[in-house]
């Protein structure tokens, strides 16, 4: 009786991790350095339930032919193998089929929505640009210096209408850097980020958050840019929307904070890989 659901576990297991893996839900989980460790835990999990089956064959020792002959308890015995793969499966099955693939506003909430970026272990900015950027000493650590002058702000992707484009980490990073800070402020930038209303008393603006993620989605961690806007905000909550606006730094309690005064906000799809890393 034991063959069969731990044969069926085994399966069960290795066509949700390649499910996961072959649909793209994995990048709602994981790190990308991390996905392709899912496909091949999927497919050894795949060889793993036919060798098991046959080798268990092997040294069965016949105790199902003898049912018959042990009154109740053999149906006992296989009621409490039944009930302890459900334990491994049904949870897991259920929770992987019925799971948002994106945190709600509760989760953000009780996570706190980070404006400091200091307060983010393992933090690293994500401009797409520094990859070419000239680098110094054997860290591969870029020059912030190479970002001044007229030509700083060229080193960032602009879009069809100029706009810089940013993730709100960027801007995070920028707020503690001077150099980029001083490149930064009052250009005009776009940003796509989750929608969280006005909290409280709080008035004339809302947060933009993207989740920044180590690891997986245990450590995700919400990043947040305040928005001014002076008008009503018409996106559902947690909706995602790209926002165009001038970037701002406020000197708030001896830090600079950043603050996006937004000229455009429109609603748009959720992007591929919505955690930032």
């Amino acid at each position: 009786m034991k063959r069969w659901p731990t044969f069926a576990t085994l399966l069960v297991w290795s066509g949700l991790l390649l499910w996961f893996w072959s649909s793209g839900r994995v990048v709602s989980y994981l790190h990308p350095q991390f996905h392709a460790y899912v496909a091949l835990a999927g497919i050894s999990l795949a060889i793993l339930a036919p060798l098991w089956w046959w080798a268990s064959g092997i040294t069965d020792d016949g105790c199902d032919c003898c049912a018959d002959h042990a009154g109740d308890e053999p149906r006992k015995n296989s009621a409490g193998v039944i009930f302890s793969f459900a334990v491994l499966l049904v949870p897991v099955t259920g929770g992987a089929l019925i799971s948002p693939s994106q945190f709600g506003e509760a989760a953000v909430m009780n996570r706190g929505i980070l404006t400091d970026i200091s307060q983010l272990p393992s933090a690293s900015p994500s401009f797409g640009s520094w990859a070419d950027a000239p680098l110094i000493g054997d860290e591969g650590i870029p020059d912030v210096t190479d970002f001044a002058g007229e030509e700083g702000v060229e080193y960032f992707t602009r879009g069809p209408d100029g706009a810089i484009q940013l993730e709100t980490i960027d801007l995070l990073f920028a707020a503690e850097e001077p150099v980029l800070r001083e490149q930064f402020a009052d250009q005009r930038v776009s940003i796509i980020g989750q929608y969280i209303p006005p909290r409280g008393d709080k008035t004339g603006g809302f947060d933009l958050v993207r989740m920044f993620v180590v690891c997986c989605a245990a450590d995700a961690r919400p990043l947040g840019i305040n928005i001014e806007s002076p008008g009503l905000v018409e996106v559902p909550r947690m909706g995602w929307v790209r926002i165009t606006g001038m970037a701002r730094f406020d000197l708030k309690n001896g830090r600079h904070e950043p603050r996006l005064e937004a000229e455009k906000i429109e609603q748009v799809e959720a992007p591929r890989e919505t955690f930032l890393y």
